[in-house]
């Protein structure tokens, strides 16, 4: 009987054991299958964030006209072809697969909101280009003076109501707008121009008040102090080692002594060193999770104005982590700075700027 009730038992237990085994499976294999649709969506998501951002820009290719010479192609008799360029005896074509997206820092304290009087949308003391090469994987970023002199917009402003344009600091265009997406808008379109028509793929304002915020949430920056700042910081020594956190990240990137001639530039170099410390740090942290730039815009968003949607986001957050990324791709526009006795005005060499260009968004054609 012992035997028996053994035998019957293991025979039930070997039964129950069996069904266990088969409803882990399955819930396993549901696991796995959820696991692969949440992978799918999330790659459809990107994916339709990669072609919105493609679609934004349309088509359209910058207006760099270089060595007008005869149009004839390569000398292997080749026909020559819209959008090539001849430059130092090389003939290139516009890199296609250039993702460009406009960063702005404002000069606000405060959270976003609208203007309503169309003059004081806030400045833009940091204007960057980042320039992403899908193909190559690599990143640059372009800081432009926020002195350069362009034809600024001035929407409404004239006796009648009529729009003005008025040579001026590119800095001041996004104040002529609402102090949202239509100034931001108004300064998109000001540094195409200025870099022939560029095509642009999305804009990020940010109030220079959230900096502080946003630095802190990877755990501050660290940098060389590249001028002496010791009126802001007596800590601030040419060549200190420093450990940015709280408001210290906000003046490093915000203060310049303006009874220093060219102190705009000194700013833009700091600027520039800045957010490649910052990038850098926060490549590494989005590789640990891909996640993070969504959360530190939602942490942030009542500072940030921009036309890049959470799929844009979601895209560019798992495409760029992967890219490469060092200061030797960091560059500013070279040129002169004058002064008119009120305001410095930045002059760009267009011949620098059109050898950056052609350095960044050009490559050459295959012969």
């Amino acid at each position: 009987m012992g035997g028996e009730g053994r035998g019957k038992g293991t025979v039930q237990n070997r039964a129950a054991a069996a069904r266990a085994l088969g409803k882990g499976a399955l819930i396993l294999l549901g696991v796995e299958l959820a696991a692969v649709a949440v992978i799918g969506a999330v790659l459809l998501f990107m994916q339709a964030g990669r072609n919105s951002l493609r679609r934004g820009a349309g088509s359209g290719k910058p207006a760099l006209e270089m060595e007008a010479v005869d149009r004839t192609g390569p000398e292997d008799g080749t026909e020559w072809e819209e959008g090539w360029i001849r430059y130092n005896g090389e003939i290139y074509e516009y890199n296609e697969d250039m993702l460009t997206i406009l960063l702005l820092g404002i000069d606000k304290m405060e959270k976003v909101s609208p203007s309503t009087d169309g003059v004081s949308g806030g400045q833009s003391d940091a204007i960057f280009l980042l320039a992403a090469d899908t193909d190559k994987k690599t990143i640059s970023l372009i800081g432009v003076n926020r002195d350069t002199i362009v034809d600024v917009l001035m929407p409404g402003i004239g006796k009648n109501g009529e729009n003005l344009v008025y040579p001026s600091q590119i800095a001041v265009q996004h104040g002529f707008g609402d102090g949202m997406e239509g100034s931001c808008e108004l300064t998109e379109k000001a540094v195409s121009r200025l870099f022939y028509d560029l095509p642009i793929h999305g804009y990020a304002s940010f109030n220079m008040g959230g900096i502080a915020a946003l630095n802190d949430a990877l755990g501050g920056v660290d940098v060389e102090v590249l001028e002496d700042l010791t009126k802001k910081n007596k800590k601030w020594e040419k060549g200190a080692q420093v450990h940015l956190e709280g408001e210290d990240a906000f003046w490093y990137v915000k203060w310049r002594d303006t009874s220093v001639f060219e102190s705009a530039r000194g700013r833009l170099a700091r600027q520039k060193q800045y957010l490649g410390a910052f990038a850098d740090k926060a490549v590494s942290a989005t590789k640990k999770d891909i996640t993070l730039p969504v959360t530190l815009y939602r942490e942030l968003k009542d500072y940030i104005v921009t036309d890049i949607s959470i799929d844009e986001m979601a895209f560019l957050a798992g495409e760029l982590s992967g890219y490469e990324f060092d200061g030797e791709a960091i560059y500013t526009l070279e040129g002169e700075t004058v002064s008119d006795g009120k305001h410095e005005q930045f002059y760009p060499d267009m011949d620098a700027l059109k050898d950056l260009m052609i350095r960044v968004y050009y490559r050459p054609v295959d012969r």
